[in-house]
This record gives C-alpha cells, sequence and structure tokens, in this order.
C-alpha cells in the first residue's frame, strides 16, 4: 500500500469514529486503524503528531490519540 492508502484509511477510520461517538471527542487507535502494518503505523503516527504539533489532536497515550470534533470539521 501507498502512504495515500494509509492516509485515505485514517480519514475513512475516522470519519466512522466521528457517526458512532456520541461525546464530543473522537479517539483515534492506530492500531484499529493499520491493523498491525507497521509502516502503515509510522505513517499514521507521524501524521497525528503534525496533527498535535498543529494544536487539532492530543495524544492520550501511546497508539492513541483524541480529536475534538469541533476541530475535525474543519481538518476533514
Amino acid at each position: 500500500m501507498t502512504v495515500a492508502n494509509y492516509i485515505l484509511a485514517l480519514r475513512q477510520y475516522i470519519l466512522h469514529r466521528a457517526e458512532k461517538t456520541h461525546g464530543g471527542v473522537v479517539s483515534v487507535k492506530i492500531r484499529d486503524v493499520c491493523n498491525g502494518d507497521k509502516r502503515c503505523e509510522y505513517v499514521i503516527t507521524a501524521v497525528m503528531m503534525d496533527l498535535v504539533k498543529k494544536g487539532v489532536a492530543q495524544k492520550r497515550k501511546q497508539g492513541v490519540y483524541l480529536i475534538d470534533k469541533a476541530a475535525l470539521e474543519g481538518l476533514i
């Protein structure tokens, strides 16, 4: 798979979680997005850390990030 495919998988995962979650925060679990693919985990971690630096996401613990739903609308 290519980097673009990994990012599309992340986008699809976030949209799916945003629909199913009732609260104001969407949790992104890298293990659920990548299913154990190490290259995917590396790419998604880099993307999520970029979002953390921009202030859109927060790192909760290893492999888990939180995105506010209000910030998500401007992101996607």
